[in-house]
């Protein structure tokens, strides 16, 4: 009989007032709701907290040494004891006394105008003979190889070619073999011809990132786009001018970008090959940066040098190419 009594009792928890006297539902959700406030709180803020170490680098390294480069382009400073605000005086020295700036804004001007046509044109023909290989392994092998001089540091090569351009280098030498006498030149030391052999250090311009960028680019075509092209009757100049150079702008208007900046921001080669002579025939704005404050100690007006090259970047920059949002013609 109790057996029989305890099967129909209730369970001792339906309906049992809470010891407390409150709702246990209540209680539950009363928890609960802080609970999700504060993993909420925590989805929020997490991606902060992992940016803040790079924000605080950026800030450190990047950010507040351009805003004291910015502060000493408007003084006289030679880096030690001398540190006097003079305003503007030292870009007005910069703009209208100074026609080394000018001669070596022309030389930029130039050898980035050839550097940008280097790194745009060379790669976009290598990577359309190596896409239109039949042979796979053979597109395989090249790609591999095209990545093996970026192993070999930049110097070295600036050095070797500055072997290669001196009166009884290799390329006087190569010359005179093919009957070329009159050619041969004192490549580094005319002043007539200085930039050209700068502009053409590096022969023939394989550089392998660049052909890389362009491959992607071909290799993202889809097929059904070249076989409506051959279905048309378009041959391989046809197609390249039609189609796929359409389909490649935007890998050129950033290759040009890239080149456009590096280009103007560049005088490593020119430092190691010529120190920016003969007769400052081959100085360049960077070169010119360099001399003022570590050779002349005159800081304050290479900060203004600095600070007008950044603001040509920029506005090449943005008024480039590259520009977001422009409308496709």
């Amino acid at each position: 009989m109790a057996q029989a009594l305890d099967r129909h009792r209730p369970p001792a928890d339906i309906d049992a007032p809470s010891p407390t006297g409150t709702d246990p539902a209540a209680g539950s959700s009363g928890h609960a709701e802080p609970k999700r406030s504060a993993v909420w709180l925590g989805e929020r803020t997490l991606p902060y907290l992992l940016v803040a170490p790079l924000v605080a680098l950026l800030v450190v390294f990047v950010v507040y040494p351009f805003g004291q480069a910015i502060y000493r382009s408007f003084t006289e400073w030679n880096g030690a004891n001398i540190d006097e605000f003079v305003g503007i005086a030292n870009y007005r020295e910069l703009f209208t006394n100074d026609p080394l700036f000018w001669r070596a804004v022309r030389n930029g001007t130039l050898l980035t105008a050839i550097f940008v046509a280097q790194s745009v044109l060379v790669p976009l023909g290598t990577a359309w003979l190596i896409h239109h290989l039949r042979s796979d392994r053979t597109q395989y092998a090249l790609r591999i190889l095209l990545l093996v001089p970026a192993v070999v540091p930049t110097v070295v090569g600036f050095l070797v070619w500055s072997q290669f351009l001196q009166p009884d280098g290799l390329v006087n030498r190569v010359l005179d073999a093919v009957g070329l006498h009159g050619l041969t030149h004192s490549w580094l030391g005319d002043t007539s011809v200085v930039l050209w052999a700068l502009a053409g250090v590096g022969f023939p311009w394989l550089n392998g990132a660049n052909t890389l960028i362009y491959l992607a680019g071909f290799l993202a075509i889809p097929n059904e786009l070249y076989e409506s092209a051959r279905m048309d009757g378009a041959g391989r100049w046809t197609t390249f001018r039609r189609l796929e150079l359409p389909l490649l702008r935007g890998q050129t208007r950033l290759l040009a970008v890239l080149a456009l900046i590096l280009g103007l921001q560049n005088y490593d080669n020119v430092f190691l090959l010529t120190q920016g002579g003969p007769a400052d025939a081959s100085v360049v704005p960077g070169l010119l940066l360099y001399n003022n404050a570590f050779r002349y100690g005159q800081y304050g007006y290479a900060a203004a040098i600095g600070v007008v090259l950044f603001l040509i970047i920029f506005v090449l920059s943005v008024a480039g190419p590259a520009r977001p949002g422009r409308k496709e013609r």
